[in-house]
């Protein structure tokens, strides 16, 4: 099984470097070119490139290991993972091309996010459990269509924190690798190779994010958004055998505070100005990163930012 896993994550590195080596023909064909202009200071047009390694290499990858390497009791909910990020990615490809308003975009990502929790209660938030006190606190959903609504505002949330997030190079593809370098010391076995697969294509896309040869695009921020919160929640309602949470909600919301807390900042901005929440400015904290450090610099005290506490939390509670 080993073997097979590496295998398939060898395929998924060098497909998803195929894949950029012919990017710009590709999304030339395909309409998915970002073009300089506006906030936009790159120089030249640059392939779209997350939803197509998403949709093309590593959800048909994640479903041959699902049938080839995961228990069977895990095939169902892994499944539905692929179904639904492939979904969500669809979704920001088809705002890649077509510009489709904020209001579309909320609504086609929570249905499939609701969807997804009704599905299957892998994905479904009951209950949170927090073990920062002794007895842990845990405060119920009350009924499933509570729980449906606060885990799909959860994770709508979350996608469109990281989609505001994804300004700079290197940016949401690394916090996305440490995100899911932290879930694979939580997550169950059979959810690893799913994550280990994810990383490989994303390793090589964050060397070509950093050179300037392609950008994510909605199709992958939206994509790998959902991917992380997937995991995320399968991972939190997971038990070991003392009928233990694997993660608790402490360290789910530690994970994801940065990009989240700076976009609720930067919605009760624009709201005060009389902008939409959607508006787009210079005023991220990857932005302010920038202008105060230059950039890699700034990227790396925004990883070290978004990181280190959880990194530190996870060492504790190990």
């Amino acid at each position: 099984n080993s073997s097979t896993l590496i295998i398939l994550c060898v395929i998924c590195a060098i497909a998803t470097a195929v894949l950029v080596n012919f990017a710009k023909p590709v999304c030339l064909a395909l309409r998915l070119m970002d073009t300089p202009g506006d906030r936009k200071l790159h120089q030249r047009d640059t392939p779209l490139m997350g939803g197509l390694s998403l949709v093309f290499i590593i959800l048909p990858l994640i479903a041959t290991a699902n049938l080839l390497l995961v228990d069977p009791s895990y095939r169902w909910p892994i499944t539905v993972i692929v179904m639904a990020t492939a979904t969500i990615a669809v979704i920001g490809m088809a705002d890649d091309r077509h510009s489709l308003s904020a209001t579309n975009r909320i609504i086609l990502t929570s249905l499939t996010f609701a969807l997804a929790a009704i599905i299957h209660p892998m994905f479904n938030v009951r209950f949170l459990e927090y073990a920062l006190t002794t007895p842990h606190i845990n405060i119920g959903m009350a009924i499933k269509p509570i729980s449906v609504f606060f885990t799909t505002l959860c994770c709508v949330g979350l996608v469109n924190a990281i989609n505001m997030a994804d300004g700079k190079n290197g940016l949401v593809i690394g916090l996305c690798i440490g995100w899911l370098m932290l879930l694979a010391t939580r997550a169950p076995a059979p959810l690893l190779p799913v994550i280990l697969i994810v990383l490989a294509a994303l390793t090589v896309l964050f060397i070509s994010n950093l050179r300037g040869w392609l950008f994510l695009g909605d199709g992958g921020s939206y994509g790998f958004g959902a991917a992380v919160a997937f995991l995320t929640i399968a991972t939190y309602n997971s038990f070991d055998l003392d009928k233990q949470r694997l993660m608790f909600a402490e360290e789910a919301m530690l994970l994801f505070a940065v990009p989240v807390f700076d976009s609720f900042r930067l919605t009760f901005v624009r709201m005060r100005r009389g902008q939409s929440p959607m508006a787009g400015d210079r005023d991220h904290l990857h932005h302010h990163l920038l202008d105060r450090f230059g950039w890699p610099l700034g990227l790396i005290i925004y990883l070290v930012i978004a990181l280190l506490p959880c990194i530190l939390l996870f060492a504790l509670r190990r």
